[in-house]
C-alpha cells in the first residue's frame, strides 16, 4: 500500500496541517511521528478553523484515522481540548484516534521549567514554554513518564515522586505541585481519553495493519528546526525529518516518497540565524498579507525572501522526492521578488551549505525576478520552474490559500 512523509522545508510553520489534511482523505491513516503541542498545525474547513497541536491532520469528515507515535511527547490536558473542539463538530471523531502507549507525558512540571531555564539564558533559543525541552530531556535521561505508566498507579506515584524530588533539588524547590496533585491530574486525564473513546494501541500491535493499508505520516515543525541537523541550538527537540518514521517501526526505503512543503517566501519564529530575514518594509508586507503569526504563540514571525541554499540542504538531508509550495499568493503585486541562490561564508561562496554551522553568519547572494500581478500570470510560472531548477527537485503541488481544497497539482496549475 502507498506510504509517503511529508515533512516542513523551512523553518516551520509552510502549511503542513492544510496539506495533510488536503491529502489524507486519500489514505487510511495519518501519523504524527514527532514533536508535541509547541507544532500548530491550522486547517479551515468548511470555512471554519481548527488548530491542531497535538491530533494528526485527519479529513473529519472522512474514514482516515490518526496515530499518535512514540516519538512524540504528549500533553493530555492539550490533547482532551482538542478532542472535545472536534467532537462538537464531528461527534465521533475521537474513536479514530489512536495513542502509542509508549509515548512520553508532558507534565506540569516540564511547562515550568520552560519558562525558567529559557529565562535564565542569557541568549533565549525562542522556545514556545510548552515543556517540550524538558520532557524530551527526561525522556533521554530516563526520567520520564510514559503513558503506560497510568496503568499501574504505584508505579505512576513512584516515579513521579522520585522525579519530583529530583526537580526540586535541581530548581530549589520551585516545582508548584507536588507528586500525589500531579497523579490524580494525571489518572482523572486518562479516563477522560477513555470516556472519549481513544484508542490505546502500540505500534507493534499496529504493524500489519500499517502495511496492509495507506498511511500518510505527518511531520512538525520544518527540517531546518531538526535536532540534529538544524541550526542548533536553535532548534526543536525532536527529529523532523522523513526518518521519524522509525517511531512506527518503518524505515525511509519503505516510504513511496517524501515531499517538503515550503512556503513561496521565507519564515522563522524565535532564535537563530536566518539569511534572508528581512527588516524593511517588505519583510512587514508579507508578514501583514500572509498573516505571519504564531498558530501556538501569537507571536509575529520573522519573514523574509526564498532562501534556496537552505532548500537544497534540506532535499538533500531529507531525502526529498518533491516540493509542495504554500502561500502561492501572497507576493502577489511586487514588482520585484528576490531570490538567495547562494550564501557568502567567510568570503566563500557556498550553493550548498555543508553543515548547519553553514547558516551561521551567511550572507544572502540574490537575484531579482520579475513580479507577477496575480498566481495565473506566466511570471509566476517562471518563479516555480527556477526553484525547480536551481533545487532539483520538481513541484508537484501548489497551495493558493488557507482552505484544505485550494490546492491544485502543478499540471494542472500551468494548464490553467
Amino acid at each position: 500500500m502507498k506510504r509517503i512523509a511529508i515533512v516542513g522545508a523551512q523553518w516551520g510553520d509552510e502549511g503542513k496541517g492544510k496539506v495533510v489534511n488536503y491529502f489524507s482523505r486519500d489514505y487510511q491513516w495519518v501519523v504524527r511521528f514527532s514533536g508535541g503541542a509547541n507544532a500548530g498545525h491550522t486547517i479551515y474547513f468548511r470555512d471554519k478553523k481548527f488548530v491542531n497541536h497535538l491530533v494528526p491532520s485527519i479529513a473529519m469528515d472522512g474514514d482516515c484515522k490518526g496515530f499518535l507515535s512514540a516519538g512524540m511527547v504528549i500533553d493530555l490536558e492539550q490533547l482532551i481540548v482538542e478532542l472535545r473542539e472536534l467532537e462538537a463538530h464531528f461527534p465521533g471523531i475521537s474513536r479514530r484516534i489512536y495513542l502509542d502507549p509508549e509515548v512520553f507525558l508532558v507534565l506540569p512540571w516540564h511547562k515550568q521549567e520552560d519558562v525558567i531555564l529559557e529565562d535564565m539564558r542569557r541568549t533565549p533559543i525562542g522556545t514556545t514554554r510548552r515543556g517540550i525541552g524538558p520532557a524530551y530531556t527526561d525522556k533521554a535521561s530516563r526520567g520520564g513518564i510514559k503513558l503506560y505508566h497510568l496503568i499501574d498507579e504505584d508505579v505512576l506515584l513512584d516515579r513521579l515522586e522520585e522525579l519530583h524530588h529530583l526537580k526540586q533539588q535541581l530548581y530549589g524547590g520551585r516545582m508548584e505541585q507536588g507528586p500525589r496533585e500531579v497523579f490524580d491530574r494525571l489518572l482523572k486525564l486518562k479516563d477522560e481519553l477513555v470516556s472519549l473513546d481513544v484508542h490505546f494501541t502500540s505500534a507493534v500491535e499496529m504493524a500489519k495493519t500499517f502495511r496492509e493499508e495507506s498511511v500518510l505520516f505527518e511531520g512538525a515543525q520544518g527540517v531546518m528546526l531538526d535536532l540534529d541537523f538544524g541550526t542548533y541550538p536553535f532548534v526543536t527537540s525532536s527529529p523532523t525529518m522523513a526518518h521519524g518514521v522509525s517511531t512506527v517501526g518503518f524505515s525511509t526505503f519503505e516510504l513511496d516518497s517524501v515531499m517538503g512543503v515550503l512556503k513561496a517566501y521565507t519564515t522563522r519564529v524565535g532564535g537563530g540565524p536566518f539569511p534572508t530575514e528581512d527588516h524593511g518594509a517588505e519583510g512587514a508586507l508579507i508578514r501583514e498579507r500572509g498573516k505571519e503569526f504564531g498558530a501556538t504563540t501569537g507571536r509575529p514571525r520573522r519573514c523574509g525572501w526564498l532562501d534556496l541554499p537552505a532548500l537544497r540542504y534540506v532535499h538533500y538531508r531529507s531525502g526529498l522526492t518533491s516540493f509542495i509550495v504554500t502561500k502561492a499568493d501572497v507576493l502577489n503585486g511586487f514588482e520585484k521578488v528576490k531570490v538567495c541562490v547562494a550564501y557568502d561564508v567567510k568570503g566563500k561562496r557556498k550553493e550548498l551549505p555543508a553543515t548547519s554551522r553553514d547558516f551561521f553568519g551567511a550572507e544572502p547572494v540574490y537575484v531579482e525576478l520579475p513580479g507577477w500581478p496575480d498566481t495565473n500570470h506566466d511570471n509566476f510560472r517562471k518563479y516555480l520552474r527556477f526553484i525547480h531548477q536551481q533545487t532539483g527537485t520538481p513541484i508537484d503541488y501548489i497551495s493558493y490559500g488557507p482552505r484544505t481544497e485550494e490546492m491544485l497539482e502543478t499540471r494542472e496549475w500551468f494548464a490553467k
